[in-house]
């Protein structure tokens, strides 16, 4: 039987991706435990549909912000942003990303996949933290994956300036998940703050739908074959975001369970290494 959700009345919890899939459906699921909801996307007719479909569920509140999170600037504007605005803040739930099939690189000079699924994690929840620190019991989800048992750090590679495989890229990206939030848990340690990863499964979402290639194809057979719902897909995170007991620092969860992650994703070598990587900024 699945645990009951206790109320999240006077919690703020910021959700990136927030307009399909999983982030709207979490960002629903909240919002019917009484969350005060920031929701972050890039398209603004998309975030007022959601503002206006979580409101109707019960949420405390709802305020948008429009960002596109492939952009380094974009992502330390919108944190300065909330950071004006917003008194404290209790969840944030790292979920935007994506899957390309060809290779794109930003304005910035970043590859699309890696900008999007790690870095923007990573710039994020550092540039939040001021506002996690002033909360009781904050806590940072990151939306990682399975994937991320076929990612390797290439070191030389990390952004597909040698060679390029769509897959593989989303794979590396999503291992670059797990050791990020390994790193981050260790620096943090006993901080109050708590922060892990969450695998959604496969969920039959619109999530890789632009793609094309053989590839492409089975991945859309396979989740539209069996994929969960975005109901499902969102529940641990929502779960995670909700329960009293905390995270365990570091962690990885999938189905309302901690998980062992792939032994490259408890690297710390290469999790400190990615680490120093990640910091440039823009």
């Amino acid at each position: 039987m699945t645990e009951p959700l206790p109320s999240m009345k006077g919690k703020t919890v910021l959700i990136t991706g927030a307009t399909r899939g999983i982030g709207r459906s979490g960002a629903e699921a909240m919002a019917l435990l009484g969350a005060d909801l920031i929701l972050i996307g890039r398209d603004e007719k998309r975030l007022r549909e959601t503002q206006a479909a979580c409101l109707s569920k019960g949420a405390a509140g709802v305020r948008i912000y429009q960002a596109d999170l492939s952009l380094r600037k974009a992502v330390a504007d919108l944190a300065h942003r909330i950071t004006a605005y917003e008194p404290a803040l209790d969840i944030l739930w790292n979920n935007a990303g994506g899957w390309f099939a060809e290779r794109s690189v930003t304005p910035e000079g970043y590859e699309m996949t890696w900008v999007m699924n790690h870095l923007a994690y990573f710039d994020l929840t550092q540039l939040l933290f001021p506002l996690l620190e002033k909360s009781e019991d904050p806590r940072v989800l990151c939306t990682a994956s399975e994937a991320h048992r076929w990612g390797e750090m290439e070191w030389n590679n990390l952004q597909g300036e040698k060679r390029w495989d769509g897959w593989k890229a989303y794979c590396n990206s999503k291992l670059a998940n797990l050791l990020y939030v390994a790193e981050q848990g260790r620096l943090l340690g006993d901080s109050k703050i708590r922060i892990c990863a969450v695998h959604p499964g496969l969920v039959n979402s619109a999530f890789g739908d632009e793609n094309w290639g053989i590839r492409s194809r089975v991945f859309l057979w396979l989740k539209r074959s069996f994929g969960r719902t975005n109901e499902q897909g969102a529940d641990t995170a929502v779960w995670l975001a909700a329960r009293r007991e905390r995270p365990k620092q570091g962690a990885y969860y999938s189905n309302r369970s901690e998980k062992i992650p792939s032994v490259a994703a408890r690297d710390l070598q290469a999790a400190a290494r990615l680490w120093r990587i990640s910091e440039g900024g823009p």
